[in-house]
């Protein structure tokens, strides 16, 4: 059913969560399995440089996360890709999946109050509003 499932993944424990369920998915299914952080460019970034240093700056605390995400793939045997792009989160998760052919997108949610999710946004709701295939959010 499942060929090629796409996880957002940040590091953080709602998102170790969602890779742990695309992990299950993957496996059961014999899907491909990318695993894509998004880097979020400072608000008013004007010069490359600016958004080069962000994504450097994160890709420190990104890396540990890697690690973890390979070792719990490398326990079930389920091939996993991962990679890092720059923009929304939203976004990018939406248009990679659709035009990589992606045919289920998987996310964790982090459980925001119903005012940080009007002030913040919500990665999850932009991306079930968007995306062209199913998407599955892990509490």
């Amino acid at each position: 059913m499942f060929r090629r499932v796409l996880v957002g993944y940040d590091g953080s424990e709602a998102a170790g969560k969602a890779l742990l369920a695309a992990l299950d998915l993957a496996g059961r299914y014999r899907a491909d399995l990318v695993a894509v952080a998004v880097v979020r460019p400072p608000e008013f970034a004007e010069l490359q440089g600016e958004v080069d240093a962000a994504l450097a700056q994160a890709r420190g605390p990104l890396a540990e996360s890697f690690r973890w995400a390979r070792e719990q793939a490398r326990k079930v045997g389920v091939p996993l890709t991962l990679r890092t792009e720059v923009g929304h989160p939203a976004e990018v998760l939406v248009r990679v999946a659709r035009e990589e052919g992606f045919d289920l997108i998987v996310l964790g949610r982090r459980g925001l109050t119903p005012v940080q999710r009007w002030m913040l946004g919500s990665v999850s709701e932009r991306v079930l509003r968007y995306a062209h295939c199913p998407v599955m959010v892990v509490h």
